[in-house]
């Protein structure tokens, strides 16, 4: 008897090709949610999404038949310094002499193909992963870029891509130094590139400046090169300089960090400040933008960023972290501030808070959700900022408070304050500029008991609370004893509360949570279901200073497992560790 072996078709590959090309869709695309707090930025895809296409396609003939006709597989166009390539040009030679670099289009070129009208998205990624804070900038001129490795090939990247441009559905340049960045934007703002074809797609522009030291400078390095002056983007816009009938339709999200510009020539030219439509004719807007990392001397000017701000009416999101505009002395609190009806979310970095509260008291923001606070000061810096005025502020509007009282007045939103510039001192009742906030994050915020409690009382709508090396913050929530009448009657703070997440070095903190969680609970309030604490504990066998590092417990419901684990990290403050640098601190001009 003859075996006869059946064989049977891979389910997969029985599928229809629109199913197909869907799942290979999801596998390029489709990204996990990072949630880690310490993640400031998201580039546009990742390079899974780049190199996807090719494995799928490399199987056999008909994924490859399925992957080529899905052109939106093929919209990701990244470039890198892995695309650098380094050869030996002759035996004869010594030296560098013997060796040529040139970049290697031929991926980009077959992806530019590929992806035939599908929109794209772009990522030029010029950061090195050796890179030692090393400013070799400065010694070279604004007209000499081929001093820099990567600078030089930022011209023949865009060459192949502008043609492209009606398709650009994103931007994303990034760069550890200012050198390839200036030539983008040089680059970028000449229209007469794009012959008037313009970026009508596109969605979303990030230019990143990766260094976070940036912005805690008063001048902007490298000197030589601190101005640019054009018109900023231009040949995105395609439309003539005197012409703001045509500025960018679909332009959501700009993210500028340690990049600066005209500010003027940006709120007019891209924003469309010039336009100078009413809210409901306004059909497209920016809605997330985030401003950072920009020294002292090339941040906007207060008129400069409130005319950003007003040619955003439909803002969403706003981020402004060591950067925002320079409060000169002739600018004073006004009663007018811009208004943002549509704004939600406010992550707020600084690193002086009399500009931080002078900031936020210029902006209108009432249906406000969620808001984080953190103070991004130099972590080797000797000096604690008191945020103790910032959260005064959030809590009652006013930036002229001398002494708060907590005496509790009928309502979760309102208290009794004095003012400093009242001769008599007497009492006034207010309310907090964010009625609905919801989502609080506060991160190094430090401060006195007495204004996180206001703060705490002033947010009764708050659900979620996030602390990262707060304190103070988390005993205000602790019921507070008021008086009603002739008795006396506890208040809880946050009643709504439904989640905590604590980021904290202090080991006493899981006992303080302990009694907060207890007391808060004995008194009435809701249970708050997901606590979410992380100790960075220290080994107790540890012999060097420092040794920190993050443990993640284990959580159920209000049953917290706490952990600890030892570090092998090197001690920062020895010679040569992070915060004793000579080289590095003479650089940044941390030494005094």
């Amino acid at each position: 008897m003859m075996n006869y072996q059946i064989h049977r078709p891979c389910h997969i590959n029985v599928l229809p090709v629109e199913i197909l090309s869907y799942i290979f869709t999801l596998a390029t695309h489709d990204t996990v949610s990072n949630n880690d707090y310490r993640r400031r930025y998201e580039v546009p895809f990742t390079q899974e999404s780049v190199t996807m296409p090719t494995v799928l396609a490399s199987v056999h003939r008909h994924w490859r038949n399925v992957a080529l006709s899905t052109s939106t597989l093929w919209s990701s166009l990244s470039m890198s310094l892995g695309q650098v390539v380094r050869v030996k040009v002759g035996p004869d030679a010594d030296g560098e002499r013997a060796y040529t670099t040139f970049l290697d289009v031929q991926r980009l070129a077959a992806h530019i193909a590929r992806s035939r009208n599908s929109s794209v998205d772009i990522l030029i990624d010029t950061r090195d992963p050796e890179w030692d804070f090393e400013d070799d900038e400065e010694v070279c001129s604004t007209h000499d870029a081929t001093r820099f490795s990567y600078a030089t090939f930022i011209p023949q990247i865009l060459d192949l891509l502008f043609p492209q441009m009606y398709r650009w559905r994103s931007l994303t340049i990034l760069s550890d130094t200012w050198g390839p960045l200036r030539v983008a934007l040089e680059r970028l703002s000449l229209p007469t590139l794009t012959k008037g074809s313009g970026a009508p797609r596109l969605e979303s522009l990030m230019l990143m400046r990766c260094n976070e030291f940036l912005g805690h400078s008063d001048v902007f390095f490298p000197r030589t090169q601190h101005m640019f002056d054009g018109i900023p983007f231009a040949a995105l816009t395609g439309a003539p300089h005197h012409d703001l009938s045509h500025p960018l339709p679909k332009l959501r999200n700009v993210t500028l960090v340690g990049v600066h510009m005209n500010w003027t020539h940006f709120s007019r030219y891209i924003l469309g400040a010039g336009l100078d439509k009413p809210l409901s004719h306004v059909s497209s807007c920016i809605q997330s933008l985030e401003l950072s990392q920009h020294c002292r001397e090339v941040r906007p000017t207060f008129d400069e960023f409130t005319g950003i701000l007003k040619a955003c009416p439909l803002l969403r999101k706003l981020v402004i972290r060591v950067s925002g505009p320079r409060f000169d002395r002739e600018v004073q609190w006004s009663d007018r501030p811009v208004s943002l009806p549509l704004l939600e979310e406010i992550q707020l970095g600084y690193t002086n808070v009399e500009d931080a509260a002078m900031l936020l008291s210029h902006i209108h923001a009432p249906n406000l959700t969620m808001l984080s606070i953190e103070d991004a000061n130099h972590i080797a810096s000797p000096d604690d900022e008191d945020s103790g005025r910032l959260l005064t502020y959030l809590a009652t509007g006013i930036l002229d408070l001398c002494d708060v009282s907590t005496e509790y007045v009928s309502s979760h939103e309102s208290y009794s304050y004095y003012s400093a510039t009242s001769k008599d001192s007497v009492a006034k009742t207010v309310k907090t500029p964010f009625p609905h906030l919801e989502r609080l994050s506060l991160n190094s915020v430090g401060a006195c008991m007495i204004p996180f409690s206001l703060l705490m009382t002033a947010t009764p709508k708050l659900r979620h609370l996030s602390l990262c090396r707060t304190p103070n913050a988390l005993a205000a929530l602790l019921p507070i004893q008021t008086r009603c009448a002739d008795a006396c009657t506890r208040t809880i703070p946050c009643r709504a509360l439904e989640s905590i997440k604590i980021f904290a070095a202090e080991e006493q903190t899981k006992h303080v949570l302990d009694f907060v969680l207890r007391e808060r609970e004995q008194n009435g309030a809701p249970r708050v279901c997901n606590i979410d604490i992380h100790l960075e504990a220290r080994s107790a066998d540890a012999s060097e200073i420092g040794g920190y590092q993050v443990v993640e417990d284990d959580i159920v419901g209000n049953q917290i497992t706490y952990g600890e684990c030892e570090s092998d990290e090197e001690d920062p403050f020895a010679p040569g560790g992070a915060f004793n640098d000579p080289d590095f601190d003479e650089a940044y001009n941390f030494l005094s």
